[in-house]
């Protein structure tokens, strides 16, 4: 290993498979995202309700399981062994050239830039290694989390100028074929450079600099005719979203700006670690009688209360649903969550068949994210005009009349609610509800929650045996 430009590949392609792994592991991206305080609720298992309840001291093993970290510092580990060793394969090997060697560096930092992020919305302060371990591992404290971010933010910034927009050896970052393999391969798999601003945009948004979150999200918002989006592309509609879940090379793909894709053309699907694992059953997947999480019915009427809304409406005279492209059954007691629907099935046939793989993309970000950060960055900032005008594009794209603050409330409240609307099932409402919450700050429980720690996680008690340096955050001793 660390030999030849193959070598490379291999371990910059492992950073991003453990990645993968780590958000996947236990469904922990839409445990974490969107069903602890948010949207969904566990169907009949008591460990998801407890999540929802944000009862996160309870024995149960999957509770405990995402307590614990170290899916994430395997990554972090590959990311910095990947960063140490590289620089080897280009003195050793004349194919591996400073164009290459510079465009790999730049994304095993950005990957570890967001699992660094990822982490420290969840836990708080966090241990900051930033040196590879073979075979033995030194306990460290956990360092104050401006301090990680920073560090995160700073490795973003350093990395931009060494990627591209796109995978299709048309920019300088990149320039013909990328590991002998073309933008069809590629696209929408590795981080580039709006990657980086997006993840930018969203550091400075946990941290309140709403000025920067600005700077970072317009960057993005800039590059979409580098990104080669049609004007139809953006923002996404409800009848084309699910084209993007499924990876398919298109204009909504190139919407997304990170994901990690479980895709069936590579090989790729899985039983598990999408969110089809959890909303699915009967008669949309064979052999399963009732899904793992589901939106009750009342907050799905509380969310899509708009008529016209092309993802999810309902008469309120008939009482008939008018939309159902994101759910189904809703005249049953666990109406299904079908936004997000990419299953593989062992037979086309789709008949009688025992198992589904499930082959959808774990979209962490996606420019209607970004432009909505946006828009939440100018509200805040009081650039009203500025929000709406982004809110409204988004709105109207949807089959919703403008913005009407009678209607629709203060700017602010108005563009969470479309976040809420928008990106539901996506990972994103947990860390929304924390970032309102503190704007809006007249939510005396949500603030307490917020004072005490109460908005992390508690730390895997095994990690607090195997080292004691670490301290349990505060609200969970």
């Amino acid at each position: 290993m660390w030999n030849v430009m193959e070598d490379a590949r291999a371990g910059l392609i492992g950073v991003y498979g453990l990645c993968r792994s780590a958000l996947a592991d236990n469904n922990r991206f839409w445990y974490y995202g969107d069903v602890r305080m948010a949207d969904f609720d566990g169907t009949t298992r008591e460990d998801i309700k407890s999540i929802h309840n944000n009862e996160l001291n309870v024995q149960y093993p999957l509770v405990q399981d995402l307590s614990d970290w170290r899916r994430f510092y395997a990554a972090i580990n590959a990311a910095n062994l990947f960063i140490e060793r590289a620089p080897e394969i280009f003195k050793k090997d004349p194919r591996y050239t400073e164009q290459n060697f510079n465009l790999d560096m730049a994304q095993a930092r950005v990957l570890r830039a967001f699992l660094y992020f990822y982490i420290v919305r969840l836990w708080g302060d966090v241990p900051l290694i930033t040196t590879s371990h073979d075979g033995e591992f030194a306990n460290k404290k956990r360092e104050d989390q401006q301090k990680v971010l920073a560090f995160a933010a700073n490795e973003l910034i350093a990395s931009v100028q060494y990627l591209p927009y796109r995978f299709n050896g048309a920019f300088p970052e990149q320039t013909g074929q990328y590991y002998g393999r073309n933008i069809d391969n590629w696209e929408s798999d590795l981080v580039r450079k709006h990657t980086a601003w997006g993840i930018l945009a969203h550091i400075y948004a946990w941290q309140g600099n709403y000025a920067e979150t600005a700077r970072y999200a317009q960057l993005v918002m800039d590059a979409e005719s580098n990104l080669g989006l049609a004007t139809a592309a953006f923002p996404i509609n409800g009848s084309n979203i699910r084209r993007m879940f499924r990876g398919e090379v298109n204009d909504e793909v190139k919407a997304v700006v990170l994901g990690f894709g479980h895709r069936w053309r590579p090989a790729e699907t899985s039983f598990t670690g999408t969110i089809e694992g959890l909303t699915l059953a009967q008669p949309l997947v064979n052999n399963r009688l009732i899904q793992a999480i589901y939106v009750p019915k009342d907050t799905i009427l509380s969310i899509y209360k708009e008529a016209k809304d092309d993802r999810f409406g309902i008469d309120t005279l008939t009482k008939n649903v008018t939309s159902d492209l994101w759910f189904t059954g809703f005249d049953r007691p666990y109406p299904m969550f079908k936004k997000i629907f990419a299953v593989a099935d062992v037979s086309v046939q789709n008949t009688n068949v025992p198992i589904a793989y499930f082959s959808s993309t774990t979209v962490v970000n996606r420019m209607e994210d970004i432009a909505l950060l946006l828009a939440e960055a100018k509200a805040v900032l009081n650039d009203r005009p500025g929000a709406i005008v982004i809110l409204n594009k988004i709105r109207t794209k949807h089959g919703l009349p403008v913005y009407n603050p009678l209607v629709n409330g203060e700017a602010v409240d108005a563009v969470f609610s479309e976040r809420r609307r928008e990106l539901l099932g996506e990972g994103h409402r947990w860390y929304d509800l924390v970032r309102y919450k503190k704007i809006k700050n007249n939510d005396l429980e949500f603030n307490d929650l917020i004072q005490s720690g109460g908005i992390y996680w508690p730390i895997n008690r095994n990690l607090l045996i195997q080292n004691p340096l670490l301290i349990q955050n505060t609200y969970w001793q």
